[in-house]
């Protein structure tokens, strides 16, 4: 990182001494560079420029209220998974009409609350959550925008444990579900189908995994009687935690997105977090006290 440097036996972030910084502020507290941040969002950016797109970051990844107000003021919007992000994004002047909802256990009291923000998508993950949507917006007399997701049982081949995309993951609606979901939302007099929704995991640093992604998501609307405004590709994007870890390299990816819209005319929206806010913070401490044992001091 290029906003941190070693300076003798200090560190500085942004010029600033991390030693002065420590006696300012009581330990342990993170520090941001906000430089690097906004390096990070262009380098996502840019390769992703020349098509339509919006990135919503993940506020999962860092919710802190001043990180999205310097990603508000890069024109970003946000992908939430509850009421408390969502109020945290308007209160950092994200535009509603940038904010997507997501998440598989959002209550009635949060639908309720993004439906009276008018935020731009509800991404809705059963028929369960679209028969609630369809309620609260029929009691409001409103014409609500929703998404459905879908699983579309790729391996992101990452850790089992951080993995989204397969069809033994809770997240998204199998194929066929997907299927009759849109032929119900064509028949509901509250709910606009407006977005296809994917997400297959995270720190994936392999671009093979998307690419077989978009293979599914074209064929799946190719056979679908349905035009979607937006198709969401989620986030996943690794970072490097050492030498060994190459990162995603975002000019492949770009060229398969750009591929996959040839055939489909929609806006694509990301949903970066880890790949925008991970390599941008240090946490900082300092020794309380020093335990000796025999074999191991602690502390």
């Amino acid at each position: 990182m290029n906003n941190f440097k070693l300076k003798k036996s200090d560190l500085l972030i942004e010029g600033v001494s991390i030693k002065k910084l420590s006696k300012k502020f009581e330990t342990p507290f993170y520090c941001y560079s906000s430089s690097a941040i906004i390096e990070k969002f262009k380098e996502f950016e840019k390769p992703f420029k020349y098509l339509d797109t919006i990135i919503c970051y993940a506020v999962k990844a860092n919710q802190n209220i001043a990180i999205l107000k310097i990603l508000s003021k890069l024109g970003a919007g946000t992908e939430v998974v509850s009421e408390g992000e969502l109020r945290r994004s308007l209160k950092a002047s994200i535009p509603p009409k940038k904010i997507v909802f997501s998440g598989v256990g959002k209550t009635s009291n949060e639908l309720n609350y993004a439906i009276n923000k008018n935020i731009l998508l509800i991404n809705a993950e059963s028929k369960s959550e679209i028969i609630e949507i369809e309620k609260i917006a029929k009691s409001k007399k409103k014409y609500v925008n929703i998404g459905i997701r879908l699983n579309p049982n790729t391996d992101a081949k990452t850790l089992t444990h951080i993995s989204t995309g397969k069809k033994e993951n809770k997240f998204g609606v199998t194929e066929k579900t997907f299927f009759e979901l849109v032929k119900h939302t064509k028949k509901s007099k509250y709910i606009n189908l407006k977005c296809l929704s994917v997400h297959i995991g995270s720190q994936i640093v392999n671009n093979q995994p998307y690419e077989k992604m978009l293979k599914i998501v074209d064929r799946i609307i190719k056979k679908v009687n349905h035009k979607f405004e937006f198709i969401d590709l989620g986030g996943g994007m690794g970072i490097s935690y050492n030498n060994k870890i190459k990162k995603l390299n975002y000019k492949k990816y770009s060229a398969a997105v750009k591929n996959f819209l040839k055939n489909h005319k929609s806006k694509i929206i990301f949903e970066p977090g880890r790949s925008i806010i991970g390599n941008t913070g240090i946490l900082i401490s300092k020794i309380i006290y020093i335990k000796k044992n025999k074999d191991k001091d602690f502390i």
